[in-house]
C-alpha cells in the first residue's frame, strides 16, 4: 500500500480494482505488524471500519463514489471528538471520555467516504508530555509532537492519511522528524469545532500525507477547491529561526537543498525582518499560556500535575500572566501579520528549515517548535516536505509558507519542490 499514492489508492478503488474492505484490511495487517513497535494508535477501530469499509464497498457497486475519499481510510488526532470512539487528550484526567458526536472536520470527511481506522496518540492536552509513539525511522527517536502517532502512522505506512494539529509546530516538526509531507493551513481554514482547544488564537487543525502530491486530494475534497496553474518560481530566503541557531546537520542540509533548487530553476530572495518578528517568540509564550491557562485551570485546580508535569507548569505560569500583557500581545500579533502580509507581495513563498535538525535521541522531549511557531502565530499556510537525511540517517524537512489564504499557490510550490528534489 505504501508504494502507491494517495491518487492511485482512489483510482483503483473508483475503477473497482481495489475494494475500500481490502485497503481497510491491507491497513491493520500493517498495524498489527508494527504497532507493538511503533506505539501510534490511542485506539484502533478495526471493527468499526472493517464493517464502514463494507458498507462502503456494497455502495459502490450499486452507484458512483461518493467523492475522491470514497474507501480511503485515515488516522484522527486523539483531540478530535469522534462518535462512539474514546478521545482523551493523552492523559489520564479524561480516560474514558467518548463524545456522542463527530468533530466537523472529521464529519465532513466520512460524510465523503473517508474511513477512521482509529484515533492516534498525541502529548498530554497537545503540549509536551510525550506520547508513547516513536520514531519508525529510529524507534530510539521521538517522531515529534503532539501529533505524534498521526504522524508515525503515516509514516510507517500504516494509514494515507491523517489529521493532526499545530498551536507551535504540532503538524510541521512531526512531518519532519517523521520524514512526510505535513500542511497547517490558514488560520481558520479549516475548522476546530469538536477539537480540543488549547489556545484558539493560535489552533490550526492540519493534515499528514506521506508526499506533497498526496497532500492535494485530502485538501482539495476539504476545501472543494482545485489545483492552481500558477508554480512559484521564487523562494524568499528569512534568516531562520528567529530566536536561534540551527543544528549542524540542519544548516549544512538546508544549504545544500537551496542549491538544489536554484539548480531546479528557482530563484532564490533574501529576506530582511522587521522589527515586529522580533517580538514573535515571546508574545507566543504570552497568547498561549494566558489561554490555555484560562480553558484548562480547572482541570490543573482538580488534579494538579496528572495533567502532565510540563502543562501543569505552562497553566501555573499563564495564571500569573495580566490581561494588560495578554492584549498588548494581541496587538503585537496583529502588527506582525500586517508586515508579513507587505512582505510577501514580492516574494510569495518563504522556504525555511521545519526544525532546527534531525528527530532527537530519546523520547523524553519531543523536539523544539521554533522553526514553525511565529508561522503559526502569523496564522499564514505553511507545509513540510522532507529534502534529505542527516547523518545519522534520519529525516530533514524543507518548510514552504504563503500569505494567508495562498494554499494553492503553496501546494504548487510544494510538488515542484518535491519533484526538484526527488
Amino acid at each position: 500500500m505504501s508504494d502507491l499514492s494517495l491518487d492511485e489508492l482512489s483510482h483503483r478503488i473508483r475503477g473497482r480494482e481495489l475494494t475500500p474492505a481490502e485497503l481497510v484490511e491491507r491497513c491493520l495487517a500493517r498495524v498489527r505488524e508494527r504497532e507493538d513497535s511503533i506505539h501510534a494508535w490511542a485506539y484502533l477501530a478495526a471493527n468499526e471500519a472493517l464493517a464502514r469499509a463494507k458498507s462502503l464497498t456494497e455502495e459502490l457497486a450499486s452507484g458512483g463514489p461518493r467523492s475522491a475519499l470514497h474507501g480511503i481510510p485515515f488516522a484522527v488526532k486523539d483531540i478530535y471528538d469522534t462518535a462512539g470512539m474514546p478521545t482523551e487528550w493523552g492523559t489520564p484526567v479524561h480516560r474514558g471520555r467518548v463524545p456522542s458526536s463527530d468533530a466537523k472536520i472529521v464529519a465532513s470527511l466520512t460524510s465523503m467516504g473517508a474511513i477512521v481506522l482509529g484515533k492516534t496518540h498525541t502529548t498530554a492536552y497537545a503540549y509536551y508530555d510525550p506520547a508513547p509513539t516513536r520514531n519508525p525511522h529510529n524507534l530510539a527517536h521521538t517522531p515529534g509532537g503532539s501529533s505524534s502517532g498521526s504522524a508515525a502512522a503515516v509514516a510507517d505506512g500504516m494509514v494515507p492519511f491523517a489529521l493532526g494539529s499545530q498551536t507551535q509546530g504540532s503538524v510541521l516538526r512531526p512531518a519532519s522528524f517523521c520524514g512526510i509531507c505535513g500542511l497547517k493551513p490558514t488560520f481558520g481554514g479549516l475548522p476546530t469545532d469538536g477539537v480540543m482547544p488549547f489556545s484558539p488564537t493560535l489552533d490550526h487543525p492540519g493534515l499528514f500525507t506521506r508526499t506533497a502530491g498526496d497532500m492535494l486530494l485530502p485538501w482539495q475534497a476539504l476545501k472543494g477547491v482545485s489545483s492552481s496553474s500558477e508554480v512559484p518560481r521564487s523562494l524568499g530566503l528569512p534568516k531562520w529561526p528567529i530566536d536561534g541557531s540551527l543544528e549542524s546537520a540542519m544548516e549544512e542540509g538546508f544549504g545544500q537543498c537551496v542549491e538544489r533548487l536554484r539548480a531546479g530553476g528557482y530563484s532564490t530572495d533574501p529576506v530582511s525582518l522587521p522589527e515586529s518578528f522580533a517580538k514573535l517568540p515571546k508574545t507566543i509564550q504570552v497568547v498561549m499560556r494566558y489561554e490555555a491557562a484560562r480553558i484548562h485551570g480547572d482541570d490543573l485546580r482538580k488534579h494538579g500535575s496528572e495533567v502532565g508535569a510540563k502543562l501543569a507548569e505552562l497553566l501555573e505560569d499563564g495564571l500569573t500572566i495580566e490581561e494588560s500583557a495578554y492584549n498588548q500581545a494581541r496587538g503585537d500579533l496583529d502588527e506582525a501579520r500586517a508586515d508579513f502580509a507587505a512582505l510577501t507581495e514580492k516574494c510569495s513563498i518563504w522556504a525555511t528549515p521545519s526544525a532546527l535538525g534531525p528527530a532527537p535521541h530519546g523520547l523524553e522531549t519531543t523536539g523544539d517548535p521554533r522553526c514553525n511557531a511565529p508561522f503559526t502565530a502569523l496564522g499564514v499556510p505553511s507545509i513540510s516536505l522532507p529534502f534529505g537525511k542527516a547523518a545519522n540517517g534520519l529525516p530533514l524537512g524543507l518548510q514552504l509558507t504563503a500569505p494567508a489564504g495562498g494554499e494553492d499557490l503553496l501546494l504548487a510550490a510544494a510538488q515542484r519542490c518535491e519533484d526538484v528534489l526527488g
